[in-house]
């Protein structure tokens, strides 16, 4: 009797095995064929909260990586980061990754997919601005002192590097046009005038895209309002386009008011 009952738990204990190993395996080829969202922060994530991107993005049906990437030295020692941190997680082993990019995460995700980066970016939207693209400029020359203490030399870096654009029709690219000043921007205007007039067309980008949309928002709250702009961003994921969002919405007479989302 003593003898039965001990086979009989070692029965029931193989078969308890047996069972936890189908389902690991069952979970490890569903984490194989769930997609990845990576969100290449730009400047912004050195003073601004990550959680509210990484709360809204959460929220949807992807494995999201949101990285600290980027270096002080140089946009190089950028590109090689986020090679780094793209081995250390093991994104290769997506079948499909959405990569949202911020305006160095922009310069980036460019620079390394035409260095001979990953080839299982199915899509990337751009976040770029033809206000804040002029923040670089601003800090070098009038905020000295933040500048270095925020960022050392990477931001004259990518003043002096020039957008890559990106080909690769395989990969969907949408953009994110912002249409509001900063505080930074708007208390600078003048410096910011130096670069020229403010081109709000999409050829200006110097980006090839599928869809793009006009934003009502400025990057700082990028960082602070990803709910306003996730919707999309998803939506542009799984169609290709964004849809009927932010379809009415088009660059504002004035961009230097003091904007509210």
């Amino acid at each position: 009797m003593r003898l039965m009952t001990y086979f009989t738990i070692l029965l029931f204990s193989w078969l308890g095995q047996q069972v936890y190993a189908g389902t690991k395996e069952l979970e490890q080829i569903s984490d194989t064929n769930k997609e990845a969202l990576v969100i290449l922060t730009g400047f912004g994530s050195k003073y601004h909260s990550l959680k509210a991107i990484k709360k809204e993005f959460g929220a949807y049906p992807y494995d999201v990586f949101v990285p600290r990437y980027i270096s002080r030295k140089s946009i190089a020692a950028t590109v090689q980061n986020l090679d780094e941190f793209w081995k250390k997680e093991n994104l290769d082993r997506y079948e499909k990754v959405h990569v949202l990019g911020y305006i160095v995460g922009s310069w980036t995700i460019n620079t390394w997919i035409n260095a001979g980066g990953p080839r299982n970016i199915a899509t990337i939207i751009y976040d770029r601005s033809t206000l804040q693209e002029r923040a670089p400029t601003i800090l070098v020359k009038d905020m000295k002192l933040v500048n270095w203490i925020l960022f050392g030399p990477v931001m004259q870096d990518l003043i002096d590097t020039p957008y890559p654009a990106l080909v690769f029709p395989e990969i969907e690219k949408g953009l994110l046009l912002e249409t509001y000043a900063t505080k930074v921007v708007r208390k600078h205007q003048e410096r910011a005038a130096e670069l020229g007039p403010y081109c709000w067309e999409p050829l200006c980008f110097g980006q090839t895209h599928q869809d793009l949309r006009y934003v009502p928002l400025n990057h700082d709250q990028m960082y602070t309002h990803p709910n306003v702009f996730s919707e999309a961003v998803v939506h542009f994921i799984e169609k290709g386009h964004f849809g009927n969002h932010f379809i009415a919405f088009k660059p504002v007479a004035d961009p230097f008011i003091k904007h509210e989302p």
